[in-house]
Formats: C-alpha cells, sequence, structure tokens
C-alpha cells in the first residue's frame, strides 16, 4: 500500500467516527512499513530513544529492512508484546510510580497503534478533556476555568486512587469495539495490555492497567475516561436550569425608585419648576444608588438558576457547581458511583469532597477560587431609547475565579531542589554544583526556576507567591559560586554584578559570552487571545522539517563518508562529540539533526567503538 494511499485513509478516519459508524480496516494499514516509518520518525525523537527495554536494544541501528520487518510480523500475525521493563521514579510526595518501559521494536507498533487511535477518536472527544491532547496542555484547561466558572459556588474534587494501574481491560476492550469493528486490530490492543512486566528479572502478569511510559498509555486512558466526559454531560443537561438569575428583591425596589425620581425630574424641567426641587431629587437618587451598590442585583442563591461545570486533566478532574450545596453532595455521590460501578475505579474518599469556592481547592498545582470585588467599579457608556448616551458605573462582578501559586508547592519545590530555608529566607549551598563551571552553574539554577515560574504565570498573584523564593534560590546560588572559588559572598555578588544584572562569563570559539541570572522582572504574564496554548510556531516547524530521519534513509548514503553501496543505519549519538574526528561539516549538521547520522557500516562501527571506549573510560 503507498504512502499516499495510507494518508487518504488515516484523514478519512475522524469522517467516519463523527458520523458514527464503526471503523474497519485498521490492521490492513498496520501491515504497512509507511506506516512504521511515520510512527519511527516520532517516537526517536523522544528523550528515552536510547532507553533500552527488556531486550537491552535501543534504536541506534534502526534501518528500513527492521522496519519493513516489524510490519511483515503484525501482518501475519506473528508479532508478540515483550513485557516491558519497570523502573520506579521519585513522586513529590517522597513516594514513588512504577514506570514501564516497552522495548524498541513494542514503541513503533505502539506508536503506529496511537496514530489510527488519535484519528478515530481525538473528533470525538469533549473539549471539557485537556490530558494528553494535541493543542492542549494544563495551562488551557486553567483558562477554561478562569473564563468559564464564574459564580461557582461550590467545587467537587473526586480523587481517583491508581487509575493509570485499574483500567480494567475488558471495559477498555469493550470500549474500543463501540467504535472499531476489527477484531484482529483489537487483539493487537490486548497482546499490549497483557505483555506483563519485568521486574528484577522476574516476570508479572497484568491483570489491569495500561503501562505508565506506554507510546498509548495517555491515549487508551483518554479513550477510558471519555465515558466519564459524557456522563458529566448527560449530567450537565439535567442539572443547567434557567437563563438569568431573578432580580434582588431590595434591589429590584431601589431600581424602581430612581426609575420614578428620572421620569419626576424630566417632567420637572419641562414645567420649569424651581432649581432646588431638581436637585433634591438628584440627591436622593446619588443617596439610593450608593445604597443599591451595598445589595446584589440578582439573587446569588435563585433555586432556578443552577449550572453545572466540568473540567478534566488525565485522571484530574474538578466539577463547578452554581447551586446548593446539597446539589452538589448529590452529585459528588453520583459521580463516586458511575466511577465505581461502571468503569470499576476505586475513589479516594479522604481526597474527595465539596468544597465551598471561596475557600478554593487545588487542581493541577494551583489553587483555584472564587472571589468579589468591593471597588466602584468601572464607568461605561450607557444609551437610552432616545438615542441620548451617559456614563455609567457598573456594579464588579461577583464569583470572578482566582488562580493562584499554593504556597505548599513552593515549599515542596524549594525543599525537593534543596535550595534552602523559605522561612528563615536562607540559601544553602549545592554540593553538586561544586565540581561545575559557573556557566554550567547558572544554567541549572535558571532552567529550574524558570520552569516552575513559567508554569504558574498563569497565576494571579505568582510575582508576589514567586518572590521569597527567588530570593532563596539566589542565595542559594551565591553560596554555591562563593564555595567552589573559596571566597566571600560579598566578592561574588561583586562579581557577578554587571549594573544592572547579575551574569557570568565565558569565551566560547574565541567570543565573550555572557549568561544572565534569571529572575522574575524577566518574566511576563501572556494573555492568549487563541484558547491554543503552548503552540510551536511556524518557525520551530521549518527547522524541523530538514530532520526527517525516513529520507535521510531512502537517500542510501553515508552521511559521515559519502557511500552509496549500503545497507544504511539510523545511528542515534549519545552525544556530537562522537563525530568530532569527521569533518566540521557533518559534525554541524548531525547536531543540527539532533543527534543523529546515516552511517555504512564502517562508519557505524567506528563510532560504535569510540563510544564503547568512552564508556569503558568513565567505568574505570
Amino acid at each position: 500500500m503507498q504512502a499516499a494511499t495510507i494518508q487518504r485513509r488515516i484523514e478519512s478516519l475522524p469522517t467516519l467516527s463523527r458520523s458514527g459508524k464503526r471503523v474497519n480496516g485498521l490492521h490492513r494499514l498496520m501491515r504497512s512499513p509507511h506506516l512504521f516509518e511515520w510512527a519511527y520518525e516520532k517516537v526517536s525523537r523522544n528523550k528515552g530513544a536510547l532507553t533500552p527495554g527488556v531486550d537491552g536494544k535501543t534504536f541506534d541501528g534502526m534501518s528500513l529492512a527492521k522496519l519493513a520487518d516489524i510490519a511483515r510480523r503484525v501482518a501475519d500475525g506473528t508479532y508478540r508484546f515483550r513485557p516491558v521493563r519497570r523502573v520506579y521514579i521519585p513522586k513529590d510526595n517522597g513516594k514513588t510510580r512504577p514506570l514501564g518501559i516497552p522495548t524498541v521494536e513494542d514503541r513503533l507498533v505502539q506508536e503506529a497503534v496511537r496514530i489510527l487511535l488519535e484519528a478515530i477518536y481525538e473528533p470525538v472527544f469533549l473539549d471539557e478533556s485537556h490530558g494528553f491532547r494535541p493543542r492542549r496542555s494544563c495551562h488551557t484547561a486553567l483558562k477554561s476555568i478562569k473564563k468559564t466558572w464564574t459564580g461557582c459556588k461550590w467545587l467537587v474534587e473526586v480523587d481517583v486512587r491508581g487509575f493509570f494501574d485499574n483500567i480494567d481491560h475488558d471495559i477498555l476492550l469493550g470500549l474500543l469495539k463501540k467504535r472499531i469493528d476489527d477484531d484482529r486490530f483489537i487483539a493487537l490492543i490486548e497482546g499490549m495490555l497483557k505483555a506483563g512486566y519485568m521486574e528484577d528479572w522476574v516476570y508479572g502478569r497484568t491483570y489491569s492497567g495500561t503501562p505508565q511510559g506506554g507510546v498509548v498509555s495517555p491515549l487508551l486512558a483518554n479513550i477510558y475516561l471519555h465515558e466519564l466526559d459524557q456522563h458529566m454531560q448527560t449530567m450537565k443537561a439535567g442539572f443547567d436550569k434557567g437563563r438569568d438569575r431573578r432580580p434582588f428583591p431590595r434591589y429590584a425596589a431601589l431600581e424602581r425608585r430612581v426609575l420614578s425620581l428620572r421620569r419626576k425630574i424630566e417632567r420637572l424641567r419641562a414645567s420649569g419648576a424651581d432649581r432646588a426641587e431638581i436637585d433634591a431629587a438628584l440627591a436622593e437618587i446619588k443617596a439610593i444608588n450608593k445604597e443599591r451598590r451595598k445589595v446584589p442585583s440578582v439573587d446569588p442563591m435563585d433555586p432556578n438558576f443552577k449550572r453545572l461545570r466540568y473540567c478534566r486533566y488525565a485522571d484530574d478532574f474538578l466539577i463547578g457547581i452554581i447551586g446548593s450545596k446539597r446539589e452538589a453532595c448529590e452529585i459528588m455521590v453520583c459521580v463516586e458511583q458511575f466511577l465505581t460501578e461502571t468503569l470499576k475505579l476505586t475513589v479516594s474518599p479522604e481526597k474527595s469532597g465539596v468544597y465551598a469556592a471561596s475557600k478554593g481547592v487545588t487542581f493541577l498545582s494551583y489553587r483555584i477560587s472564587t472571589y468579589t470585588s468591593y471597588g466602584a467599579g468601572r464607568k461605561s457608556n450607557r444609551t437610552g431609547p432616545d438615542g441620548r448616551t451617559w456614563r455609567v458605573v457598573r456594579r464588579p462582578t461577583t464569583g470572578n475565579v482566582s488562580l493562584r501559586v499554593p504556597r505548599k508547592e513552593v515549599t515542596a519545590f524549594c525543599k525537593r531542589h534543596d535550595y534552602g530555608d523559605l522561612a528563615r529566607k536562607t540559601g544553602r549551598p549545592r554540593e553538586q554544583f561544586l565540581v561545575t563551571s559557573d556557566v554550567a552553574t547558572v544554567l541549572a539554577y535558571n532552567s529550574e526556576f524558570r520552569g516552575f515560574a513559567n508554569y504558574h504565570s498563569f497565576a494571579d498573584d505568582f510575582k508576589g507567591a514567586l518572590g521569597l523564593l527567588e530570593l532563596v534560590v539566589f542565595r542559594s546560588l551565591v553560596k554555591t559560586l562563593a564555595m567552589r572559588h573559596r571566597t566571600t559572598r560579598a566578592r561574588t555578588m561583586a562579581r557577578l554584578w554587571n549594573g544592572t544584572d547579575y551574569e557570568v562569563s565565558s569565551v566560547v570559539r574565541g567570543k565573550l559570552r555572557s549568561i544572565k541570572l534569571w529572575r522574575l522582572k524577566h518574566l511576563t504574564q501572556t494573555y492568549w487571545t487563541s484558547p491554543v496554548v503552548d503552540n510551536v510556531t511556524a518557525g520551530a516547524w521549518w527547522v524541523k522539517s530538514p530532520n526527517d530521519l525516513i529520507d535521510r534513509l531512502n537517500a542510501r548514503r553515508c552521511e559521515a563518508c559519502g557511500d552509496t553501496t549500503g545497507p544504511f543505519e539510523m545511528h542515534h549519538l549519545r552525544r556530537v562529540g562522537d563525530l568530532r574526528s569527521g569533518s566540521l561539516t557533518d559534525w554541524k549538521r548531525s547536531g543540527w539533526r539532533r543527534k543523529t547520522i546515516v552511517l555504512c557500516p564502517s562508519c557505524r562501527l567506528t563510532v560504535s567503538g569510540r563510544e564503547h571506549a568512552r564508556m569503558e573510560s568513565r567505568v574505570h
């Protein structure tokens, strides 16, 4: 099957999915080597390309023949998934999380499956889902809450215990069969789920869950929780009530009194009445308006006006309620019942509950709460029936959503990186940087602090909340550099100061290069007019375009020596310096192409030998 035919077939999948028809012929697409070539281009660029699975192999040495062999084994049904290599990674709370590392071939097959599943399910996923989806992120979820959750009275939080480890395989396969009419394709996914894991060379079976670390696992998780999204949509349709809140009785009475006085003033002016009588009516209007601003314009607890809001990122979701607390509790019970009975998931009762929106909850490392402005309001134009325009003071809105940085997140980040003591405002020298250069140390500090600040840049108080952390980070850096150079902190600060910023300098290829210490003043809050956040610019895509791995393999030319006899394999470098013995042009081109180079057997043997010798020297 030609690449253009496969592309047209994949592009037709969203239309079929939207129409509600079950999609077939997916296993026939899996037989084409072109699909695995696209999968290789995507997966091999990940940071874990050189991380081995249980077979000890990496993406180094991949060729077109090997990709075609994988497609052949999938086509004839002889392909078998290998157990994932289980490792444990630390969590923020001090515990560990299991991570499964598939083999290289399994990653390629999973990516091919993911490409097809994404084309089928992405068009039908709801807007309330933001996790692990293209052109969506934590920031899009937070922005939707900030924009559309105004007026919420209660926030419902339901925590799913060990979601990825407890996904029921039978339920997941049943959900896939609702939209996919291809038993061989479903069987391929079932083999992936039941491949098991290897821990300390001991095999373990997997009866539930998807392996965290698998390429297709996030998409399968979204397919599983899409049922929850649809259930919440049904609940919202039955819960929402009313178009507008009813007027607050006291406010409505005062408004009628103001209208009566304005009509009286018009009659007095028409009859040429005394100015004192008109001024008295105007003074009464001013007093009434002052009293009117102290009461709400509409009834905030109108029983005939209710709204349900819902937002999900992966297995973390939040529900907002405009209604009574009793109704919010009923919603929580219904959601817990659906998760337990329909999706066979376990709910953590100690982490679930109903909270007043004014008190707030923590969601996606942000503190989400509502507040009411008590200022004088802002002025706007109002036009009367006769076309006359006048300026009025608009009342400040109530129940506005506030995004704030939780103090515990700042404290945990400071403790995790061992910067120092936030309470005492003291920094601590970090011994791991005592053997690195000043430039490398500043770059590491900048990367850590800038990443944390950028993520929380949506918060309304991000500069105030991170100001103390910035001070501790700066003092930790100064102490680290002072200890490394065996000097005082005052002399270190004087050496770093250039008149406007703190910076370090180094000579790179004969030119002086300065690295500034990143601080909060360099961060600017960005307000996106588009719902797309964390998007990649067109310029970045243009830079990526020359890195087409498959086109370079199809060129059948060694990029090191120019040989055209073959065979050729894609070599994944551990570092660009491994090609320093080659020409400068080839060395720079390889760095630009993200540490990949097409090599003939003799050149690959030379480079691999150099890497092996370097690793041996590190060991000894």
